[in-house]
């Protein structure tokens, strides 16, 4: 009989212990593969997404709540700018350009903002990548022109079904009951191809459309001409960089000048998202703690397993042995049982581990607009069957050896 035959008669025969640990080991593995996965694609992504913008004019307030409404269309801006602030910014000679842009409107849970209509031509959501209406691109149409036409993000299409000629009505905020603009209907002109960031989940509008939104008051209205009175939410601005790409150094004196007005303050993406993972870092570790608990346990379910069932293989390991088997042959099929059990084990670790990033990966997406795929290979499935295979030789090693000592004689005694 081959080694593999015996082994899948060992499997079979203790099929419920087998079934356990191989469960056990997949559900560690699983968690492991998840949790690295969701955590490196999500610095990936913020991470990338912020190379976009070079820095955000806002108003004061929380640093973070600007990067997030900004860039990634999430949380309310702080308050406002005045357009008299931001023109002198733009005279700054760091500065290459600016687009100005206003949020705090909804349409059907996306954000309505108002922007600049060179966000639709100039801009690059990641360095060197405008955004597109081509059809290759899964755009249509064109950028707006009139004040009652508008554009929306390919994630925002595709989940209202949204066509080229259909309308809305916008929201006055961004929260579930604010109040609708029931007099002002605006037109999708055009759609933007896909990007994979969260530009994909926002409806854009014209600065004219934002001021004169009917139930804004007279005010508010008299900013789409009164520059002196104008304000917005915020503006991207392009800073100069040096010949090898990095950002010009003088950009923290900028900073420093703004910030210190009672006016605005300069925020940078890239520096600010790293004190985001400062701030919920220890959930990713707190769960890949867990995860590395749970294949611990899996583990040791794993060696419970090999030594129960090694006492009930006493006599066949005798009788094997005095058919002429050696002792490492003995030795060598209890490791190879062991490093089977962790194999299949991690195998199904494996698929779930990616199952589990594709359903977080949906939740994550309808929430953010960042786009994690369940594809993704990780440094957890890189060396995940070598560590899964070193695992089952080390857990089998105890078992293996009480087996390569098993004596002929004593374990051959008649059966009663």
């Amino acid at each position: 009989m081959s080694l593999w035959r015996i082994i899948l008669k060992s499997l079979r025969q203790h099929w419920l212990s087998s079934s356990l640990a191989v469960f056990s080991i997949a559900l560690g593995v699983a968690l492991l593969v998840s949790v690295v996965s969701l955590r490196e694609q999500a610095h990936n992504n913020f991470t990338q997404v912020g190379l976009g913008v070079d820095a955000v004019l806002g108003p004061k307030g929380s640093p973070l709540q600007i990067v997030l409404n900004a860039v990634y269309h999430l949380e309310e801006m702080p308050g406002k700018i005045k357009w008299t602030y931001y023109q002198k910014v733009l005279q700054e000679p760091l500065v290459v350009e600016g687009i100005p842009f206003c949020t705090g409107h909804s349409y059907a849970g996306f954000r309505v903002n108002a922007i600049d209509g060179r966000f639709l031509t100039d801009f690059e959501y990641l360095p060197g990548k405008h955004f597109s209406f081509r059809p290759e691109d899964g755009g249509e149409g064109k950028p707006f022109e009139n004040r009652d036409e508008a554009v929306a993000g390919w994630e925002v299409a595709r989940a209202l079904g949204i066509r080229l000629g259909s309308a809305f009505n916008p929201v006055c905020g961004v929260r579930a009951g604010d109040p609708v603009h029931v007099n002002d209907r605006i037109r999708f002109v055009g759609i933007l191809g896909r990007t994979g960031t969260p530009h994909d989940r926002a409806i854009y509008i014209p600065m004219t459309a934002f001021y004169t939104l009917e139930g804004h008051g007279a005010d508010v209205a008299g900013m789409a001409v009164d520059e002196q009175h104008r304000e917005i939410s915020g503006a991207y601005l392009k800073i100069r960089r040096l010949p090898g790409g990095a950002l010009h150094p003088g950009i923290m004196d900028l900073k420093y000048n703004v910030n210190q007005s009672p006016e605005a303050q300069i925020v940078v993406p890239t520096e600010v998202l790293p004190n985001l993972f400062s701030i919920i870092g220890w959930v990713d570790k707190t769960l890949l703690a867990i995860a590395l608990l749970v294949t611990l346990l899996s583990a040791l379910f794993l060696l419970v397993a090999l030594l129960s069932a090694l006492r009930e293989r006493r006599r066949d390991l005798a009788l094997m042995r005095s058919l002429g088997a050696t002792r490492r042959t003995v030795l060598g099929l209890v490791l190879s049982e062991s490093v089977v059990m962790a194999v299949l084990g991690g195998v199904g670790g494996f698929l779930l581990g990616h199952a589990i990033v594709a359903v977080g990966a949906a939740f994550i997406r309808v929430e953010t607009g960042l786009r994690f795929s369940e594809m993704y290979l990780s440094w957890a499935d890189v060396f995940l069957f070598p560590a899964i295979v070193v695992l089952g030789l080390i857990v089998g090693a105890i078992p293996a050896i009480q087996a390569y000592r098993t004596g002929v004689l004593k374990n051959l005694v008649p059966v009663s």
